[in-house]
């Protein structure tokens, strides 16, 4: 049986694991489904038709699965295994009649982040104190988002990026970067970030070298010359294939991680 407070308010609809434990004051509505091995905290409110992967642990005073303003019905919300999501986070469902939001596994969310309905977090990620997901963004995977910074609607951050604090990143971003400022420019690749996901030395110029053809730091602004000069090579370096690709999605694209790439 799973271990609840007798503080805490659990909808006898609600589907929650052997082994789960639910803090004092926590309020879980009637479509939640808890897996094994979460831990919720006390005052956590888990609403909606929400999915809590296992092993993941809320901390306390979160919210997850609130539905967005003027809903007509419960939004979904997933989240995947092994998360951590801290004090004082609000992970919003998706619109019922829209694409859920959905994070993915062993992403860290840090204290009164938030996550917009419809949104997509990939894996491995960190969103840290007060950073913003706005609606329909797409973050991809291994992506590390400073405090304070905000990524707009239906806006893409590629793989292995680093977001700078205070940074508003109002437009799709390319992987592998570091961006800084507001609005945000392309100061050079997050060459740390690679290394610690296994990427080679190889691999590492290779990103370099087309990042510096692609992006001007003062400026801001990218290259095109250089981007179709990139378009027409057949021997493209893989990783530096990925990001001319990148540079030439849609406004709104549909959502692929890194793993899933």
């Amino acid at each position: 049986m799973p271990e609840i407070s007798e503080r805490a308010s659990v909808d006898p609809s609600a589907q929650l694991a052997s082994d789960v434990v639910v803090g004092a004051f926590a309020c879980i509505g009637p479509d939640v489904r808890i897996a094994s091995g979460c831990v919720v905290e006390n005052n956590v409110t888990i609403t909606g038709r929400t999915l809590l992967g296992p092993h993941t642990h809320v901390y306390p005073l979160a919210v997850v699965g609130a539905s967005p303003p003027q809903a007509e019905a419960p939004g979904e919300c997933i989240i995947g295994p092994g998360n951590t999501i801290r004090e004082h986070v609000t992970i919003h469902a998706g619109a019922h009649d829209g694409p859920p939001t959905q994070v993915g596994q062993d992403n860290l969310i840090m204290i009164a982040a938030q996550i917009d309905f419809g949104a997509a977090v990939g894996n491995h990620g960190i969103i840290a104190n007060c950073a913003v997901i706005e609606a329909g963004a797409v973050i991809e995977d291994y992506v590390r988002i400073s405090a304070f910074s905000v990524v707009h609607a239906d806006v893409r951050v590629g793989a292995y990026t680093f977001v700078a604090s205070w940074a508003d990143i109002d437009h799709h971003a390319p992987p592998y970067a570091m961006l800084q400022g507001c609005p945000f420019r392309v100061r050079g690749v997050n060459s740390h970030n690679l290394k610690r996901c296994g990427f080679d030395e190889d691999d590492i110029r290779a990103i370099k070298h087309a990042f510096r053809d692609l992006f001007d730091p003062h400026r801001g602004d990218v290259d095109t010359e250089a981007l179709e000069t990139l378009r027409q090579c057949d021997d493209l370096n893989p990783h530096v294939l990925r990001l001319v690709e990148a540079m030439a999605l849609p406004a709104a694209p549909e959502p692929v991680g890194a793993e899933d790439a």
